[in-house]
């Protein structure tokens, strides 16, 4: 009977997990953000990048591929092109939103797809906080809990560290200063309901409005944090620390 019951655990443990192939044929490539690890089995995260205000290969691809690739032991691939996104969302197990340019129709319904079913979970990261797309408000209700419509000015602001147990903050100093974009987001009081684990404060301005939380989502594990515009935030310890601990709690 424990042979029996081990079997059954371990068949569990197989059908939740993606084994899927990657779409193509994949090699290491820091210049396009890919980072492929040996073991086919590893896991498969997509960051997908585009549209305006932001360097997104260079910071999201490049810089944070490579630490969420863990040196080798995750399979990391960053695009821009939607035919490949809409192909890399179905076989990966984390997906990395950065993007702030359009998604395809066909990119739309796989993500969802996928979160629902419980085969993806995310990471929404700095733009695509955002009320991006009017047409696609579901979105921002349901997979991210609101959003931001303004920012701050490119300047020093203070992180404060709001729920210190939580696994995400492992690390993490209690308050640290950061150069960035202080997002005006607010949490959507008709969309899912969220756990604010760090505030940005500004400096000049005393306000104060979350910068990373995760979203109660009741099949995907979601990560959201608005940082991110810069060298200055991706270069930060802090910052690093942050999307290892969001990697390892969504994984």
């Amino acid at each position: 009977m424990r042979n029996i019951l081990l079997g059954l655990a371990t068949l569990t443990m197989a059908v939740g997990c993606k084994t899927q192939e990657l779409p193509k044929e994949y090699a290491t490539d820091a210049a396009k953000g890919h980072y492929i690890a040996n073991n086919k089995k590893a896991s498969k995260i997509a960051i997908t990048g585009g549209g305006g205000s932001h360097d997104f290969l260079k910071f999201f691809g490049k810089a944070d591929g490579k630490i969420l690739s863990d040196n080798g032991s995750n399979t990391v691939v960053y695009s821009e092109d939607m035919a490949e996104i809409a192909s890399l969302v179905p076989v990966v197990d984390v997906l990395m939103l950065t993007n702030n340019k359009p998604l395809s129709v066909e990119v739309k319904e796989s993500i969802f797809s996928n979160v629902e079913s419980g085969k993806l979970d995310m990471l929404i990261y700095h733009p695509s906080t955002w009320y991006n797309w009017e047409d696609w408000p579901k979105y921002n209700k349901e997979l991210v809990g609101g959003g931001s419509r303004s920012h701050e000015e490119l300047q020093e602001f203070e992180v404060i560290v709001t729920k210190p147990e939580h696994p995400i903050m492992k690390d993490v100093p209690a308050t640290f200063r950061i150069v960035d974009e202080l997002y005006r987001w607010e949490k959507d009081p008709a969309g899912t309901d969220v756990e604010v684990l760090a505030i940005g404060k500004g400096l000049e301005s005393g306000e104060e409005f979350p910068v990373v939380w995760v979203v109660k989502h009741p099949k995907a594990k979601i990560v959201g944090n608005t940082l991110g515009h810069d060298e200055r935030a991706h270069d930060l310890q802090a910052y690093q620390t942050l999307l290892r601990n969001s990697l390892d709690w969504v994984k």
